[in-house]
């Protein structure tokens, strides 16, 4: 298997990473060699690369069974129609919902071409859309709650967090509308709001709320089936607040948004000792609560961990044509859930669940 992975980051390390120990066969494109990160890019081959070049984007991914965008959200769509002209299939880390309906658009042209495109397939969205689905169907559910987090393990004040990934995704989370389902309804409420308690075993005082980007699909692929259905990210009690208070004061407005971000990348430090919380709750014909809990391990964030290694298990999937619909879709129609949480497990991403 041929796979080139656009973007050599952290979550395009740990892509790399794992696509190496599951033996394909792998090329990094970036502009800048990310030499902290060689440790992850063993067996994988550097290749320096513009992604706002197209001939060269285009001359990288001629020939490759499998394209993976880590880069930021907003050069998602055009890789996407890159990667069907060069007949490869694509998927990305998503990060933002109108790009992904773009990307989504492109099903005929993909389908046309024999190849398979997915958008969104990290952590969330990514892992949550495909057990979320498969909860929804397991518990025949008419309620599908989904609760994410990546947290320092050592909180620090005064916002009790650090950077897990990109500044600029976490605060268009901040910033754009959340998408539910309420009262068998499709409705945007505001990101920062619906602010409630939430428990983890050996963690301590943690909250949750609502932020965009979380549910992307799953809201029109669940609309007339489930009657309720939403997203938020946990966080350390007291965070929700003050970034409210960042937005209320009009620090995230676009005028100023690039200098907030400037200012949020230096003053919350980078680490290591991460942990990343997810819960889904499913209610229905039966009740079921699904937990996962994991941390750094090996030198690789718990963030990454969970974000690049379920990118890595189905762009294989689609390599090894176990993912075998053409077109382009979201991962909750067409991931099989089951070889999935397989795959986790392997890699000791464990999700237990348990009927309440």
């Amino acid at each position: 298997m041929k796979a080139l992975v656009l973007g050599g980051g952290k979550m395009g390390a740990a892509i790399a990473y794992d696509l190496v120990r599951s033996g394909a066969e792998v090329q990094v494109g970036d502009i800048t060699e990310h030499t902290h990160l060689s440790h992850l890019l063993e067996g994988a081959e550097f290749l320096k690369l513009n992604a706002n070049n197209s001939h060269e984007v285009e001359q990288a991914m001629r020939n490759k069974d499998i394209v993976i965008s880590a880069l930021p959200y907003d050069f998602n769509y055009e890789m996407a129609k890159m990667a069907i002209k060069c007949n490869a299939g694509f998927c990305d880390l998503g990060g933002n919902t109108e790009v992904v309906r773009k990307e989504l658009s492109l099903h005929e042209d993909a389908r046309k071409a024999e190849v398979t495109v997915i958008p969104d397939c990290g952590l969330a969205p990514g892992m949550t859309n495909v057990i979320a689905s498969h909860l929804i169907k397991k518990a025949n559910a008419r309620e599908m709650h989904i609760r994410v987090g990546g947290l320092p393990q050592n909180p620090e004040p005064p916002l009790n967090y650090a950077l897990v990934f990109s500044v600029h995704g976490l605060v268009n989370e901040y910033v754009e509308k959340a998408k539910i389902i309420r009262k068998g309804a499709l409705e945007e409420v505001e990101s920062l709001t619906g602010l409630e308690e939430i428990s983890f075993l050996g963690f301590g005082e943690l909250e949750a709320f609502y932020t965009s980007g979380g549910t992307s699909t799953l809201p029109e692929t669940f609309y007339g089936i489930v009657e309720e259905l939403d997203y938020k990210t946990i966080r350390y009690k007291g965070h929700c607040e003050k970034i409210k208070f960042l937005k209320d004061m009009g620090f995230f407005d676009s005028r100023h948004r690039q200098f907030t971000e400037q200012i949020l990348e230096k003053a919350l430090s980078r680490y290591k000792d991460d942990v990343v919380l997810a819960r889904w709750i499913a209610s229905g014909e039966i009740n079921i609560i699904a937990d996962m809990v994991d941390y750094c391990s090996e030198g690789i964030s718990a963030m990454m961990r969970t974000t690049g290694f379920p990118t890595s298990i189905i762009a294989q999937m689609i390599a090894n044509s176990t993912i075998d619909k053409k077109g382009a879709l979201p991962p909750e129609r067409c991931v099989p859930p089951e070889k999935f949480i397989e795959e986790m497990k392997k890699r000791n991403i464990i999700i237990k669940e348990k009927k309440i």
